[in-house]
């Protein structure tokens, strides 16, 4: 059922930018930069990057209308599409990898 806002048209935002913040990825970074961590220095380091990454979604997500109100629906747009090319570059990478460790190149 549609509200007739229009609102209905950016239904899937949601589904798709959750696991980008605490999805599988996320995780198992954090997990493997704990593991890596060799010292306090780097463990203080990495919780204090933690720290700042939640401090700055918190703040995008509680200012997002007036986020959304400066850069208008051009500006989503232009960051939507910027945001689709740093995942195709990602995607990319890590098949470079995967196929020059599956050939041991």
């Amino acid at each position: 059922k549609t509200r007739g806002d229009g609102s209905d048209r950016y239904i899937a935002l949601v589904p798709l930018g959750t696991p980008l913040l605490a999805g599988p990825g996320a995780i198992v970074s954090t997990m493997l930069f704990v593991k890596n961590a060799q010292n306090w220095e780097q463990t203080t380091a990495l919780a204090i990057a933690i720290i700042a990454v939640h401090l700055v979604i918190g703040l995008t997500l509680m200012f997002s209308t007036k986020i959304m109100s400066i850069i208008k629906e051009a500006g989503v747009t232009l960051v939507a599409r910027i945001a689709g090319l740093l995942l195709a570059a990602i995607a990319v990478e890590m098949i470079v990898t995967s196929v020059k460790g599956f050939f041991h190149l």
